[in-house]
């Protein structure tokens, strides 16, 4: 029953949702709207990844794994990921009111999403080359830390090496999607190949802790925590090893808490 729900969670991006949930309220902390601006976010990333996957089963471009979870439990998932994206819009619209720049990037957002998932005359984010990373980044900086900061008047221009961390964690996944994603597309993974993309990851994460603790975000205890859940991941029997990787969103919003 834990290996299903486990199986669960990963593949339908609950694990991530809740993640990000985790490290919304630890980066907003303090702020009245840092629990509605989390949920948003959640049901935002449980939608949009989900939508993703299923646009993928259309063109056949999973592992085969993937094609037979998916074809099992596309009607729900399609239905949960539709009615999580009214949720997050409705949230977000309600949130952010009439503020122009915060509304500026929530269309910005919006449409890189939209043409990274879906072809739109012949327009795909995603394809081209050695930018699929940069298109994810952008999207998790923007939609987790620039819109909700920005709407609550507590941005500072050191918020944007968050960037460096939705980046690392772009790596992890490439690694998983490095066989069935066309060459055409220059991941990272397909650039450097597997151990100098895995070097890359931990490189970009050391950087980010370095630069969050002089920035004080987080203490000690908190790059302790995040330090000692890679130290458990790196061992290569752990089924799901890639996709708990995002899981440093988790443990690094128990840190802000914490700190």
């Amino acid at each position: 029953m834990i290996k299903k729900w486990l199986t669960f969670s990963i593949q339908s991006h609950l694990f991530l949702a809740i993640s990000a949930f985790v490290f919304s309220i630890g980066i907003l902390d303090g702020n009245k709207k840092a629990l509605h601006f989390s949920v948003a976010l959640s049901v935002a990333i449980f939608g949009v990844y989900n939508l993703n996957r299923l646009n993928k089963l259309k063109t056949n471009q999973l592992s085969n794994d993937l094609i037979v979870w998916y074809q099992r439990n596309s009607i729900f998932l399609k239905f949960t990921a539709i009615v999580c994206l009214f949720s997050s819009a409705s949230i977000y619209a309600y949130l952010i009111g009439r503020q122009p720049l915060s509304l500026l990037f929530i269309a910005i957002t919006g449409s890189i999403t939209v043409l990274y998932i879906y072809k739109i005359n012949k327009i795909n984010l995603r394809q081209i080359p050695g930018t699929k990373a940069i298109w994810i980044s952008i999207v998790w900086t923007l939609i987790s830390v620039m819109i909700p900061k920005l709407t609550m008047n507590s941005f500072r221009w050191g918020d944007l090496h968050y960037f460096i961390l939705f980046l690392a964690l772009t790596i992890p996944g490439d690694l998983r999607d490095s066989e069935i994603d066309s060459h055409k597309m220059r991941t990272i993974p397909q650039i450097l190949g597997s151990r100098k993309a895995s070097l890359l990851f931990y490189f970009l994460i050391t950087s980010f802790l370095v630069m969050n603790f002089l920035f004080n975000n987080i203490n000690i205890i908190g790059i302790s925590l995040v330090l000692l859940f890679f130290s458990v991941l790196i061992s290569k029997h752990i089924p799901f090893r890639y996709e708990l990787m995002d899981g440093v969103l988790f443990i690094l919003g128990i840190g802000y808490l914490i700190g």
